[in-house]
C-alpha cells in the first residue's frame, strides 16, 4: 500500500463527510477511516476500501437462493439459504493492490485522525483481471488432468475443481462489470452450465453400490438410496462401495421431555473393496414430549442430513 498524503490540521475537508472532489466516484474507489492514532486511521481506511470488494462480491453472489418450505402443526414456514460464492474468501489484498492513502486530517476538537484511501478504478479492474487469469489457468490444468485420468472418481474431482474455479471467476466477472469504468469485464472461455453438465454426467457414470452396516432406527437403506439418487449418482454398478450406519444411544428421560442422540456415518470404499477413501460422521439429536416419537424424528433428521451432505462429502472424498 502506498501513502503520499500530507497531514492537514485545518478545517475538515469535504471527503470526511462526502465524496472527495479530487477523487470522483466514476474514476476512483475510495473509503475513509478514523481512529485515535494516525496509523490506525490509515489501516482502517484501507480495510474499508477492501470491504467494498467483499460487499460487491456478496451482492452478485446471492442472486440465487435455495428455498425450502416446511409445514408443521398446520403452520407453513419458509427457509431461504443464500448461496454465497467462495470468492468472498479470496484475499482482497490482491484486488486493492495499488491503493494509497491520499489525504489525512486531524480534528482539533477531539484530536481524532481521519484518512482517505483511494484506488483507481482502472487499476482495480486490472487487479481483478489478474485474479481471473489465475483462475482460468487452474481451470485449464484441472481439465487437462481430467482428460488424462482413467479413474472415475479422480475425473469427478477434476471437474468439480473446474466448476468451483469458474464459479469464482463468474462472480469476479460480475464484480468487474460493476467496478470497471467500461463495464464490460472479460468473458470466460468456458460455459459454467456446460461444465456443470459434464460433472453431472460424471456423477451418473460413477460405478457405485450402497450398503448399510448398522441401523438402530430402521429405514436407513431407503434413506441412503434416496440421498444417493438426489446427489445424481446411479446405484447398482459394482465398483466403489458407499456404506452408512446409524447408531443410537439410550434415550434420556427428563420427565415431560425425552431426548435421543445418534451418530450417522458414511464411508466410501475403493474398487479394491478394502481401501477407505473417505469417512464422515455427524452427531444427531432429537427431542419429543412422547418417547414413541423419538425414532420417527431421528429417522427424519438422518434423512435430512444425508440429503444435505452426501454430494459435498463425496466430492470431498474425490479430492
Amino acid at each position: 500500500m502506498q501513502s503520499t498524503a500530507v497531514m492537514s490540521t485545518g478545517d475538515a475537508p469535504e471527503w470526511v463527510r462526502s465524496e472527495p472532489d479530487m477523487y470522483p466516484n466514476f474514476k476512483y474507489m475510495s473509503a475513509t477511516g478514523s481512529a485515535s492514532k494516525a496509523e490506525q486511521a490509515k489501516a482502517r481506511a484501507l480495510s474499508n476500501l477492501a470491504k467494498i470488494f467483499e460487499v460487491q462480491i456478496r451482492e452478485v453472489s446471492t442472486t440465487s437462493q435455495d428455498t425450502q418450505t416446511h409445514k408443521k402443526d398446520g403452520v407453513e414456514t419458509v427457509e431461504s439459504n443464500a448461496r454465497i460464492a467462495s470468492t468472498v474468501n479470496l484475499k482482497t489484498d490482491k484486488m486493492v493492490q495499488g491503493a494509497r492513502i491520499a489525504e489525512q486530517w486531524q480534528s482539533s476538537a477531539d484530536l481524532t485522525y481521519h484518512a482517505l484511501a483511494v484506488l483507481d478504478r482502472t487499476q482495480a479492474g486490472n487487479n481483478i483481471r489478474g485474479e481471473m487469469r489465475r483462475l482460468d489457468e487452474e481451470t485449464q490444468h484441472a481439465l487437462d488432468q481430467h482428460n488424462k485420468r482413467s479413474d472415475a472418481l479422480l475425473k469427478i474431482s477434476d471437474l468439480h475443481k473446474a466448476n468451483l474455479l469458474q464459479s469464482d471467476r463468474q462472480t469476479l466477472q460480475k464484480t468487474l462489470k460493476i467496478i470497471d469504468v467500461k463495464g464490460k469485464g472479460a468473458s470466460s472461455r468456458w460455459n459454467l452450465a456446460d461444465l456443470n453438465e459434464q460433472l453431472q454426467r460424471a456423477l451418473r457414470s460413477l460405478p457405485l453400490q450402497t450398503t448399510v452396516k448398522r441401523d438402530d432406527i430402521g429405514g436407513l437403506k431407503n434413506m441412503l438410496q434416496g440421498a444417493v439418487s438426489k446427489a445424481g449418482f446411479n446405484v447398482g454398478s459394482t465398483g466403489y462401495a458407499l456404506s452408512a450406519s446409524l447408531e443410537s444411544q439410550v434415550p434420556i428421560d427428563q420427565g415431560d421431555w425425552h431426548w435421543l442422540r445418534a451418530t450417522l456415518k458414511i464411508e466410501l470404499i475403493a474398487q479394491d473393496g478394502a481401501t477407505v477413501i473417505g469417512y464422515k460422521s455427524w452427531p444427531l439429536k432429537v427431542s419429543a414430549s412422547n418417547p414413541s416419537q423419538l425414532d420417527a424424528r431421528m429417522s427424519k433428521e438422518a434423512d435430512k442430513k444425508l440429503k444435505q451432505e452426501l454430494l459435498n462429502s463425496m466430492l470431498e472424498f474425490s479430492i
